[in-house]
């Protein structure tokens, strides 16, 4: 079993999408290519979610694409991941919470990101100690070091927010301090 016309065409626009670098014709020109021969190519529906969501800024037709995927194929296990951050950047934090459950239900699906959304949402919320029980949870999914990293980084930041909401403490005045005020009083 070999890849289908669109496989290949998926792959040609995927490899066209670098950056800065982009080669946006061919990108675009290949992904039409790849639906065009299979329009439930689920690779292909979610490049062209991403694409219209990262690139296009249009969520709705972002969401369409991730939805359809998610109808066609719900073992696509990338689907996921993306589709809940496109939505918490969206304000549609109730619709990513409720994809996040079902998520957490299909064989495959990275533990360690539906976790650190789940952060996301909360510290959204300012709810920052629920944000850090679920950075907690996700490392111990996580399995390499440099993503073990950015989970630290993030919960740097967290309590760096939590910080924030401390009331300041009032410095408290030494001897000498009280010494030198009641000379400059008289």
């Amino acid at each position: 079993m070999g890849l289908t016309i669109a496989d290949s065409y998926y792959l040609k626009a995927k490899g066209a999408i670098f950056g800065w670098f982009s080669d946006w014709n061919e990108a675009c020109e290949s992904l039409n290519y790849a639906l065009s021969y299979d329009e439930n190519h689920c690779p292909s529906l979610y490049l062209l979610g991403k694409i219209c969501a990262e690139y296009i800024y249009d969520y709705d037709k972002a969401f369409e694409c991730f939805d359809k995927v998610i109808a066609l194929d719900q073992d696509y296990v990338e689907v996921y991941t993306l589709y809940i951050k496109y939505l918490i950047w969206a304000d549609e934090n109730e619709r990513a919470e409720k994809l996040i459950d079902f998520a957490f239900t299909i064989k495959g699906v990275d533990t360690a990101k539906l976790n650190w959304l789940s952060s996301y949402i909360n510290e959204k919320r300012g709810d920052y100690k629920k944000s850090l029980k679920h950075l907690k949870t996700a490392k111990k999914s996580i399995y390499n070091d440099h993503y073990y990293d950015f989970m630290i980084d993030e919960e740097k930041r967290i309590k760096k927010k939590i910080d924030l909401d401390k009331p300041k403490k009032k410095k408290k005045s030494s001897k000498k301090d009280k010494a030198k005020n009641k000379k400059k009083s008289k």
